[in-house]
């Protein structure tokens, strides 16, 4: 979160690749009638609002200071995100599909996809970043970051880190040298 890796999948797909978004088909499953029941019957009434659908602003209140209210999302969530995201890349006609989001080692779909783009940044940079394009205070941008702590990739089969703490062109510089490497991919 803040790290810039939606920033750099946005270059990507500018220069040819198709986009996942991982954010978007997260926000399908948490419609799924399935998952909702899941959550409902776990959360309790609250998670719902008054049109019956997840109010994503409670949950996330709820998982991002509560590790364990993380786990059970997470195992209620899971089974059917990673199943519609394995089927959304499948079905990507493009010769490179970038899939953009943070949980793919959460998911453990790292030895699944051809590499990973790891895009990294402090705390306190992300911290910012967060309050500047959420409108968030400080404390609940760190809450987020701080619930979403990530396990490092394993097993991919190509594993590029872009570093970003710094200014915008150098992330664009460093995306251009990785989507060079990637397109060159058989």
């Amino acid at each position: 979160m803040g790290s810039g890796k939606s920033t750099v999948s946005r270059w990507f797909r500018d220069w040819g690749a198709a986009l996942v978004k991982g954010d978007a088909l997260g926000w399908e499953t948490l419609r799924d009638p399935e998952v909702v029941r899941g959550l409902a019957g776990a959360f309790g009434p609250g998670l719902l609002d008054a049109s019956g659908a997840v109010d994503r602003g409670w949950l996330g209140k709820r998982v991002f200071v509560d590790d364990e209210a993380m786990q059970l999302l997470n195992r209620i969530v899971q089974p059917a995100l990673i199943t519609r995201v394995r089927d959304v890349m499948a079905s990507s006609a493009a010769k490179t599909t970038v899939l953009d989001a943070a949980m793919v080692t959460t998911w453990g779909l790292e030895s699944e996809l051809d590499g990973v783009v790891e895009v990294r940044s402090s705390e306190e940079v992300r911290t910012r970043r967060l309050m500047a394009a959420r409108g968030c205070s400080r404390a609940e941008a760190l809450e987020r970051i701080r619930g979403q702590q990530l396990p490092p990739v394993a097993g991919a089969r190509r594993h590029w880190i872009l570093d970003n703490d710094g200014e915008l062109a150098a992330l664009r510089r460093a995306a251009e040298a990785v989507w060079s490497e990637i397109s060159a991919l058989p």
